[in-house]
């Protein structure tokens, strides 16, 4: 979970007719299967990695227009490039500037420094209230709300701090997750109000007098810790484990930590977002010197706007495409379903996106949308579809944030360290995708002025993803050569 500064998208910018006549005619260009020089070479690249034919897929539309594919269009699991989809369908129908809003209310009058009533936050499923534009401060963005209700002469609040998340209904844990693995940041819980990546930071070390610190951050009533690490001289017992009871609130780290270790800062997940949401911001107003009595209320008769907290949808992309965050795109996809007349729960994310890959990129009838992260692994799209997506996204007047929103080769994100060293450096731009057995790449390759879209996936093997990831970066310096580079993958 890195945190990055100052995210912004591209603006938004059209394509010129002329290419995008010239791309819809090249959308109608048959397939050429394996056979051809390029396809061939490819495949041959997977064996000589110990790949079988069977586990791989590509889809790639070259410059001439010609669709080089092997098992183009077979379904398979695609990990994060689900997010692929999420990113083009919420940017297609909600489009770029679609405002994700989380409101303070006051519930009551204020009289003589007393609030007679409630505090109500009320959630629109942004993942990233305090998110990562301020890794020094995780609560930055909700103090101007404590200054907005000392500026209207707070004092005391006689009622509650409530929390209105029926925006998003349902779970925001997907049953096909794997239970084991639900503590971890990237199955992050989503919901209508989001707080710090769902997450809590458990800071480790350093060791004082013999005793390893630990802190959690940010702090709130509903946390306890329990420090059973011990210090270690020995860099081979350095092993520590970090667990949280699914759906409780006490956090355990045990094991060892070595004693010249300097502070480490690693994740866990929180067992309920609402919850978490209002116990900080809680302990935020109480910590203020305002007073909240607690008392259980007559709702009031009308709510009044206390302050607003607003993102745009292309402001959370780059998080979600660049460092592949789960959370985002699990919170965009639910969010477009709310907007489109479901109710925000998982349950209608499937045929708002499944209806949008149909109409605008010919998806096949058994392609399965579970969630919008692509953990669940009965997620299945084929290369093919997703190629067609990128070529809909070249196309269209949202596809520059789509775009620019995708890690670059050796520059950011998830591509930061392949093709280094390499000609294709910068020339990437591409999303990833990693689940156990699967590993996945789709994106464009920009080479002279053109950006050629492909797709690549494996799936197979257990163990065999670092083979498929240099399959994949062969696979592209194979393309670039094809477009006229210097040189192809070394032998």
């Amino acid at each position: 979970m890195q945190r990055s500064k100052n995210l912004t998208a591209a603006p938004y910018r059209a394509v010129p007719s002329l290419l995008l006549w010239l791309l819809l005619l090249l959308w109608v260009t048959p397939p050429l299967l394996a056979g051809s020089g390029l396809g061939d070479a490819i495949v041959a690249q997977a064996k000589k990695l110990g790949l079988k034919e069977s586990e791989i897929s590509f889809s790639i539309r070259l410059p001439t227009g010609k669709v080089i594919e092997h098992r183009g269009s077979q379904l398979r699991a695609p990990a994060s490039c689900m997010k692929l989809v999420v990113a083009a369908a919420v940017l297609a129908q909600l489009g770029p500037d679609h405002s994700l809003k989380t409101d303070l209310m006051r519930l009551g009058d204020i009289e003589d420094g007393v609030l007679k009533g409630d505090l109500l936050v009320i959630g629109g499923g942004d993942p990233a209230i305090c998110g990562r534009e301020n890794k020094d401060d995780l609560l930055w963005e909700l103090r101007p709300w404590i200054s907005q209700l000392k500026g209207q002469g707070i004092e005391r609040i006689e009622g509650r701090v409530l929390a209105d998340v029926r925006y998003l209904t349902g779970s925001g844990i997907h049953p096909d997750w794997p239970v084991d693995q639900l503590t971890r940041w990237y199955c992050a819980p989503s919901g209508a109000l989001n707080l710090n990546d769902n997450c809590i930071d458990v800071v480790i070390g350093p060791v004082v007098d013999g005793q390893v610190s630990v802190l959690l951050k940010p702090e709130h009533p509903l946390l306890s810790l329990r420090n059973r690490l011990v210090p270690t001289s020995k860099k081979k017992d350095h092993l520590y484990h970090i667990a949280r009871s699914r759906r409780g609130w006490e956090v355990t780290v045990s094991g060892k930590f070595l004693a010249t270790s300097g502070e480490r800062t690693e994740w866990v997940t929180v067992p309920d977002p609402a919850d978490g949401f209002v116990s900080v911001f809680l302990k935020m107003i109480e910590d203020s010197g305002i007073e909240v009595s607690g008392t259980k209320l007559t709702p009031a008769a009308k709510a009044t706007s206390v302050a607003t907290i607003q993102h745009s949808v292309s402001s959370r992309l780059p998080v979600m495409l660049k460092q592949s965050q789960n959370l985002y795109a699990d919170a965009l996809a639910r969010v477009l379903g709310r907007e489109s007349g479901g109710d925000g729960s998982f349950a209608s994310v499937s045929p708002v996106l499944k209806s949008w890959l149909v109409k605008n990129c010919s998806a096949q009838e058994g392609v399965v949308i579970r969630d919008g992260s692509g953990l669940s692994r009965q997620n299945l799209l084929d290369a093919r579809l997703l190629r067609k997506l990128l070529e809909t996204a070249l196309v269209s007047r949202w596809g520059a944030v789509l775009l620019d929103g995708l890690s670059v080769g050796a520059v950011d994100g998830t591509l930061a360290r392949r093709f280094r060293s390499s000609p294709l450096s910068g020339k990437v731009r591409a999303k990833t995708g990693t689940i156990r057995g699967v590993s996945s790449l789709a994106g464009v390759v920009e080479w002279k002025g053109v950006s050629t879209p492909f797709c690549l996936i494996y799936q197979g093997r257990n163990g065999y993803t670092s083979r498929a990831r240099d399959w994949q970066d062969r696979s592209l310096l194979l393309l670039q050569k094809a477009m006229g580079g210097t040189s192809g993958p070394s032998k």
